[in-house]
């Protein structure tokens, strides 16, 4: 499928605390995007304490192609996402980080690819040379874990870096669900995809706003809300527990009835006991992620809330600012 060469672009930044560097990225992309015609900045303010929302009202004001929105709270990276992409207008968009490590420069070849048919532009992260061993060995680590108890096949490198072609876009934003997980979510729906290989940038000011603990709870939302395989392990494990501790049954009553004495020692009953009651907390703890996200589902509360948008953004009703 071949589209027409005009059409409207969306950028769609999730921020956090990045005073330093919102202003610097939106210039660099709107002199990215200066022959493409009809192109709107949606910068999601994710609850930011460090002033970015005060720059951003300023920066609007002689930058008409800069839209913001301002969330009530610090409700995540997905959430924010969710947001830009819920009050985007444009025929695609293009959605990326806010730190500068997503290379603007990439724009232009991500609009070729949609313009010659691809529905799903990805941009595959590589591992930058300075980047340390621990660092690396971490990522491929998540990816391969992430993969194995989700199902999902996703590439080393993957991330919120990507087009995506309004249809897309339409489908996204009907989904009912509380907790999106994108890079999960987007390579299931079947539409067509190319992807680029890219070495992101130096960050040029602050510290990455993904700590360890948000990767981690980013891998169990992914995992949670994409698959079913950690109930599934969960029922092998019992059952091979189960296996064990029968066997175990059976030489004891071997032993007690073929020798006519018990079976010496307590450490083996200990341990024994030990694994299975932590098989059990296991067993419990899976079932209680599912749990959790089965309530949060049917409260049906509303993903995020606007506390302010710039007179230019395009809020949908259901997410309009309280009076």
């Amino acid at each position: 499928m071949t589209r027409p060469k005009s059409f409207k672009l969306s950028l769609v930044l999730p921020a956090y605390n990045e005073v330093e560097n919102i202003l610097v990225l939106v210039d660099r992309l709107i002199s990215q995007t200066s022959g493409l015609g009809d192109v709107e900045i949606i910068v999601v303010d994710d609850g930011s304490s460090d002033g970015t929302l005060d720059r951003l009202r300023l920066a609007a004001v002689h930058r008409p192609q800069l839209n913001y929105i301002s969330l009530s709270r610090n409700f995540g990276h997905q959430t924010a996402l969710r947001a830009g992409l819920n009050h985007a207008t444009g025929d695609c968009a293009i959605c990326m980080d806010a730190d500068l490590q997503h290379p603007p420069e990439l724009i232009p070849l991500m609009v070729e690819h949609w313009q010659a048919g691809a529905d799903i532009v990805n941009c595959i992260r590589q591992d930058q040379p300075s980047l340390s061993l621990f660092k690396r060995t971490t990522s491929r680590w998540f990816y391969t874990l992430l993969n194995g108890l989700s199902g999902l096949q996703l590439v080393a490198g993957s991330s919120d870096f990507r087009l995506l072609d309004r249809r897309v876009m339409n489908i996204l934003n009907c989904l009912p669900e509380a907790d999106l997980f994108y890079r999960g979510i987007i390579p299931s729906l079947g539409f067509e995809m190319a992807t680029i290989d890219y070495m992101p940038n130096e960050r040029l000011h602050g510290q990455s706003r993904y700590t360890p603990r948000k990767m981690i709870r980013l891998a169990l939302n992914g995992v949670i809300s994409t698959s079913m395989r950690p109930l599934r392990l969960a029922t092998c494990f019992a059952f091979l527990t189960a296996l064990a501790a029968l066997g175990f049954l059976t030489y004891v009553l071997y032993v007690y009835f073929g020798t006519k004495t018990g079976v010496p020692g307590w450490a083996s009953i200990l341990c024994v006991t030990l694994v299975i009651g932590t098989m059990q907390l296991l067993v419990l703890g899976v079932i209680g992620e599912y749990l959790g996200q089965v309530l949060r589902e049917t409260r049906r509360r509303p993903p995020y809330h606007v506390a302010e948008a710039s007179e230019r953004t395009n809020l949908v009703p259901d997410r309009s600012i309280a009076a």
